[in-house]
């Protein structure tokens, strides 16, 4: 019987032991994960320092982003600039650090913040107490007027502290803290140069790459009844500022002594008169010419060269420009010759020669 009875016995309290080991603790244990953190206090998540200039001793904007993650209701958040960012050492502000004049710029998220107190190294925000309403969205608060440490040699930290209390009092909600190092900036300096493009002959490419190299014209025998034409092609284009001008020079056509008269004013093409001119688009008469090709419609014929049907030459003017960058178009210049039947006989001739400046 004793020996019966020590068996069942010692069932019995190796069941017992059985459920207390195992199913009674493994329950308090589960009671303990999920009410403990309920009141302690957790790390922001998704922390992040976004300087706009890491120049050092640069007044400049700082971006401190982090996630709430306590369900408790915020009233302030509190941000300590130190060197090391382990919340129970001393803290040591980084060398120059300014926050005294910062300006809290723009919040998003947990919005509703000011600055209660500022410092050197020292930031409050404080609200009216409020439940944390963003759920897992990323607040960012900006801070302008903030001036960077001098010191490159190490990194600093933001220690962040979220309270109940409107004044940063009182024990934590959540904790955490942002790194970041300043450091001399890396300098990338390039020059654009002065660029003028500028080709003349008779035929030209849109872009310069190429001339027909025919820079003589036989315009044909002179006649009271016929008027004589010719054109010549230039492009150019530029990046200065103030743009280009293309002047013509040149006398009007002559033979010794003889010249043939150049209209100061855009006139008609007329039978008979001696007359020479040029403009710059497409006419029908006489059927010669072509309007300005490109895209750049900032670059044109100057006034005076710019009619169709009209034509005038004087020796100098500016018969083509930009007022400023206009990189490739393409001119047609007309010319024209009629003369009248007492015009002396000989072999007229002329050079124009056309020069592109930029204006930079």
């Amino acid at each position: 019987m004793r020996h019966k009875l020590f068996v069942r016995l010692h069932s019995i309290v190796f069941s017992w032991r059985q459920v207390w080991s195992e199913e009674l603790v493994a329950f308090f244990l589960a009671l303990f994960i999920f009410i403990a953190p309920a009141s302690a206090a957790m790390r922001f998540q998704d922390r992040s320092l976004y300087i706009n200039s890491s120049e050092p001793g640069a007044t400049t904007s700082y971006t401190i982003s982090f996630r709430y993650m306590s369900p408790q209701a915020i009233g302030s958040v509190d941000m300590l600039i130190c060197n090391n960012p382990i919340p129970y050492e001393t803290c040591v502000p980084p060398t120059g650090v300014d926050a005294s004049n910062a300006v809290l710029a723009s919040q998003t998220g947990e919005i509703g913040f000011s600055i209660l107190s500022k410092t050197n190294n020292h930031i409050i925000l404080t609200r009216t107490p409020g439940a944390i309403t963003t759920g897992g969205t990323v607040s960012s608060y900006t801070f302008n007027n903030v001036k960077n440490s001098v010191d490159t040699s190490q990194a600093f930290a933001i220690r962040l502290q979220s309270h109940t209390s409107t004044d940063a009092t009182g024990a934590q909600v959540d904790f955490g803290s942002v790194r970041s190092q300043i450091e001399t900036g890396i300098v990338l300096e390039t020059q654009v140069p002065p660029m003028l493009v500028f080709c003349l002959a008779q035929e030209v490419s849109d872009n310069c790459v190429s001339t027909n190299e025919t820079y003589y014209s036989d315009m044909g025998d002179m006649s009271d009844t016929s008027t004589l034409t010719a054109q010549s092609q230039m492009a150019v284009g530029t990046n200065a500022s103030g743009g280009f001008a293309i002047t013509a020079n040149g006398t009007a056509p002559a033979a010794g002594t003889n010249v043939i008269d150049s209209p100061t004013v855009p006139t008609p093409s007329t039978l008979g008169q001696n007359q020479f001119g040029i403009n710059l688009v497409e006419n029908s008469v006489p059927a010669v010419g072509g309007n300005p090709e490109g895209d750049w419609v900032n670059a044109v014929p100057a006034p005076g060269y710019n009619e169709p049907n009209k034509y005038k030459y004087t020796s100098g003017d500016v018969v083509a420009f930009s007022p400023n960058v206009s990189l490739m178009k393409k001119y047609t210049v007309s010319y024209i010759l009629n003369s009248s039947k007492t015009l002396r006989a000989g072999v007229y001739t002329t050079t124009i020669t056309y020069i592109a400046s930029g204006q930079f």
